[in-house]
């Protein structure tokens, strides 16, 4: 399955726990400047993700928090998480409001949720997580990358 140029992996069926362990394994392959856009229904897993995330980064997972009201919360742990919300940009006034500094020095992590809203903001490459409803305990979830990333992404899944 593509989308645009992307490749993906699918991920399967995850529960909570496996979700984040995942995320963590993912965290590790992570660099400055990184854009990762998290996409799916409210309470797919989008905001769990980000506490695996964070806690492959060094941090307490319990730091998370959604974005959606205050649309950015910045984690400094062994690399600084911008963690943002893109419900409620609606123009791209907004988003570079929010994001000028950070993007501009590419200092840092960028993990967007709802990014899909905003992903033509974006010149650079960026992955794309989806997330699907299965039940109340579980989620799909799939990665879109280019090719060559996505290789790397899933030599570190597999040995992180």
């Amino acid at each position: 399955m593509e989308a645009g140029s992307q490749s993906c992996i699918e991920l399967g069926i995850l529960n909570e726990s496996e979700l984040k362990n995942i995320a963590r394994k993912l965290s590790s392959c992570l660099l400055e400047g990184d854009i990762v856009i998290l996409s799916g229904d409210i309470g797919s897993g989008k905001t769990t993700f980000v506490r695996g995330l964070v806690s492959g980064l060094g941090c307490n997972e319990h730091i998370v928090t959604s974005p959606t009201f205050t649309l950015m919360n910045v984690y400094s742990c062994e690399k600084t998480i911008y963690h943002l919300d893109a419900y409620r940009l609606k123009n791209i006034d907004e988003i570079f409001y929010v994001l000028e500094g950070e993007i501009e020095d590419r200092d840092g992590i960028f993990i967007v949720e709802w990014g899909e809203l905003i992903k033509d903001f974006f010149t650079e490459e960026f992955l794309t997580i989806t997330f699907e409803h299965v039940d109340e305990n579980h989620r799909k979830v799939s990665i879109y990358a280019e090719d060559l990333r996505l290789e790397k992404i899933r030599r570190c899944i597999a040995l992180g």
